[in-house]
């Protein structure tokens, strides 16, 4: 049997490799656009959607913020700032913040005088710098700001100090600066520049933080405390705890103060309703800027305070771990999403990018690292899905219709050598035309039709022999299919069938018993009035089958040792005088349908075991075995019992009781005739 080949296969493998780089290329090209400035909104994600998802709680536990909601024209009324400084001192607060930068002397310079002597008293010293005794020691801190001014075509940074006289009171001042994005949203933690730190800075070092100069500038991020207050929500609170000035100012008074650093600050919106002047956007701004009230650059300084108090900031991960990150994501997504169907390649992604945000998530919360995870989720996964759908539904479509016209001409070729039936399980389990075999446990049939060679000779019309043929193959494959058998190849007038493959079939030996009787009884060939018999040999045994040849060419067979004794059998018909003859594998697993006699135990030539061999005599059918069977077995037994005298007188009984010639017994008779040896029952072929 020879199947059609090709190089699809290989074709289709290239095509999907070429697909998988392709999908790697735009997969890594569309993360490293991420991590340029186009895809800043992208990289931002990273850090915005932990915070959204959910935060931890706990931060900030030893800040508090207290806000002036007091005005005196365009400046926070620093009259009050004496009397709140005592009321806090007396409250047992540990350090005192100024978000506010009075770089201005009161119109009243009593005010400025109270307000310093307050500072002096908070910090438990006095004008001349000496502890009180007695009193606590504690901080205060002021801010300063910063301004471009422009001298001799060159901008310089000027710092906004506070007064002298304010100054020389407190602790020390710090820049308060913020950096945001164009959105205004604060995500950076700033340490103040290389010349000034920030306020922040100088005040958790002041109160005990372990922090070190030289890393002073390093990248920090913001880890927000909690979501800002929800204004439709009554139950909803800041999350650090903050007070307003007036109601301390009345008398009313938290414990809560207590040992807590306090950073004070206008309240939100007092100095500007406006987006930068001292209101700011944070991550859970970022979908819900409508309902979420807007954070105070106050409450920003608190929380970046106490991410330096307690070393809990957020650290990033460096470029080439986003380097490392983009390559592999391009590699595992541009490769991976070509290989799925769009559907399952859709929810692959969609399971992708929620892994990579909830590691995201852990990773703020628990490691306090935030790496640009969103960029192989947002651009990278979808990317790749979208080419991986794209590319395999043009690949599937384009070798869909190269597959069905293969299949196509495939099952036009194999329904020349299988049943229907057979054809539709091999279509439905794959034509596999690898070349190579393997070892597999089947039945074979030889046929040959007697006396074929002469009559060609005596015909002589090849056209007429032809078309004869013809039809008698036709008749024959028809049997042969109708029990499930495969036709490996026509040589000349003969055939050779399989049962056991390409398929496997547990009753490949009945099936082929059954297409042999068929086919010996109706399969006749008859040529100007002459009927020729076909002689039929079956066996069943190991061998090996599959596609044997070169890649251009294979052929679909079978080889092996019981192959070749299916062909000897069908060959021993002409000696025996038989029409179908099987071996005892075959007989032991039909005696329960067909009607078998033992016709010798042979010698072949070329082979050292000996072969034992039956006649297919029929179906069993419930009728009585025949008279001449039983004396047929026991010449066979006087033979074998070296008695053939007796055996001679028996195989002529045979022939007289069947009321025909017998073949077998004519073989014996003249074996004997000739004066053959024959021991124990076994005759030594001499021909093939």
């Amino acid at each position: 049997m020879t199947p059609p080949t090709g190089s699809s296969g290989s074709t289709e493998r290239r095509v999907r490799l070429l697909a998988a780089l392709v999908g790697i290329v735009l997969a890594i090209s569309a993360g490293y656009l991420g991590l340029l400035q186009p895809g800043g909104p992208v990289r931002t994600l990273s850090y915005d959607l932990p915070f959204i998802a959910g935060h931890r709680s706990g931060a900030g536990a030893d800040v508090r913020i207290v806000y002036i909601d007091d005005l005196d024209g365009r400046f926070i009324d620093r009259r009050s700032q004496a009397k709140l400084l005592d009321i806090l001192n007396r409250a047992g607060v540990r350090a005192a913040v100024y978000d506010l930068i009075f770089d201005r002397p009161s119109e009243d310079p009593a005010v400025d005088r109270e307000f310093a002597a307050a500072m002096l008293r908070f910090r438990g010293i006095d004008e001349a710098g000496e502890e009180v005794a007695g009193a606590t020691r504690r901080q205060v801190f002021l801010a300063c700001g910063r301004n471009s001014v422009s001298q001799t075509g060159a901008n310089i940074e000027q710092l906004v100090v506070p007064t002298d006289e304010l100054l020389a009171a407190a602790d020390d001042f710090g820049l308060v600066a913020l950096v945001h994005d164009r959105k205004f949203t604060v995500r950076e933690l700033t340490a103040g520049t290389r010349d000034e730190p920030s306020m922040t800075w100088k005040a958790a070092v002041a109160l005990g933080a372990p922090l070190e100069e030289e890393t002073r500038l390093n990248e920090r991020w913001i880890n927000y405390a909690g979501p800002p207050p929800d204004p439709g929500n009554p139950a909803s609170h800041p999350a650090i705890p903050s007070y307003n000035a007036s109601d301390l100012l009345n008398g009313d008074v938290p414990v809560d103060l207590a040992g807590k650093v306090v950073v004070i600050g206008a309240k939100p919106g007092i100095v500007g309703a406006a987006l930068g002047i001292d209101l700011f956007n944070t991550p859970f701004h970022r979908f819900d800027r409508d309902r979420l009230a807007l954070t105070s650059g106050v409450e920003v300084q608190a929380t970046i305070l106490s991410n330096l108090k307690e070393r809990n900031w957020l650290n990033r991960a460096d470029k080439a771990f986003d380097d490392r990150l983009v390559i592999l994501a391009g590699i595992f997504a541009g490769a991976g999403f070509t290989r799925l169907r769009p559907l399952p390649g859709i929810l692959a992604g969609l399971l992708g990018i929620l892994l990579l945000g909830v590691l995201g998530t852990v990773m703020v919360h628990y490691k306090e690292i935030w790496f640009l995870w969103s960029v192989p989720a947002f651009l990278q996964i979808p990317v790749a899905v979208v080419w991986g759908g794209f590319s395999h539904f043009y690949v599937e479509r384009f070798f869909r219709v190269k597959l069905s016209e293969e299949q196509r001409q495939l099952r036009e070729a194999f329904a020349k050598y299988v049943s229907p039936q057979m054809l539709d399980r091999l279509t439905a389990e794959g034509f596999r035309m690898k070349v190579g075999g393997e070892k597999i446990h089947g039945a074979m049939m030889f046929t040959d039709l007697e006396n074929f060679t002469n009559m060609c000779e005596r015909v002589g019309d090849p056209e007429k022999i032809v078309a004869t043929l013809n039809d008698y193959f036709e008749r024959t494959t028809c049997h042969i299919f109708d029990d499930d058998g495969v036709v490996i190849k026509f040589i000349g007038d003969a055939i050779f069938a399989a049962w056991g493959a390409p398929l496997p079939e547990p009753q490949s030996a009945l099936k082929a018993a059954r297409a042999a009787w068929k086919l010996g009884h109706s399969a006749k060939l008859v040529i100007d009035g002459v009927e020729l018999q076909t002689r039929i040999g079956v066996h069943y045994g190991e061998v090996v089958a599959g596609n044997i040849g070169s890649v251009k060419r294979v052929d679909y067979t079978m080889i092996g040792d019981a192959v070749n004794l299916a062909s000897r059998l069908e060959s021993l018909n002409k000696t025996l005088g038989t029409n179908t003859l099987i071996s005892e594998e075959v007989r032991q697993q039909i005696d329960k349908e067909f009607r078998t006699r033992l016709v010798g135990r042979l010698k072949v030539k070329g082979r050292k075991e000996i072969t034992v061999v039956h006649e297919l005599l029929g179906p069993q059918e419930g009728r009585p075995e025949p008279e001449w069977l039983g004396i047929y077995g026991k010449a066979l037994e006087l033979l074998h019992a070296n008695d053939p005298e007796q055996a001679e007188e028996l195989f002529r009984c045979v022939e007289r009781a069947k009321g025909a010639p017998d073949g077998p017994s004519a073989f014996y008779l003249k074996r004997l005739a000739d004066g053959d040896r024959v021991t124990d029952g076994v005759v030594e072929m001499t021909e093939k």
